[in-house]
């Protein structure tokens, strides 16, 4: 079985969106947004080559949507490593150097 590991930029931005839901939409909101971005994690674990190439960007990169949110990730030997989780307006290109 593959998994998925966070860098601790990925991390941080997780627990922002978390936090920013929760004012903005409520607990049972921000705690279901959360849990279908792990589940999200754990699909790209299992099928790394889902998201679509990013490597123009930055070499190995990959790119995958969930609603309002793109999850930059690298394949590992054993799934894949989230290094971004971006949102709208966020500049891919600045935020991925």
């Amino acid at each position: 079985m593959a998994d998925y590991q966070l860098t601790k930029m990925a991390q941080r931005e997780l627990d922002g969106i978390y936090e920013y839901s929760i004012l903005n939409f409520g607990l049972k909101k921000a705690r279901s947004y959360v849990k279908g971005l792990h589940a999200c994690f754990a699909t790209l674990g299992n099928n790394p080559r889902m998201g679509r190439d990013y490597s123009h960007v930055k070499e190995e990169y990959r790119r995958h949507e969930y609603e309002r949110h793109s999850v930059y990730y690298k394949r590992t030997k054993t799934g894949v490593l989230i290094t971004r989780i971006l949102g709208p307006g966020q500049d891919p290109i600045r935020n991925l150097m």
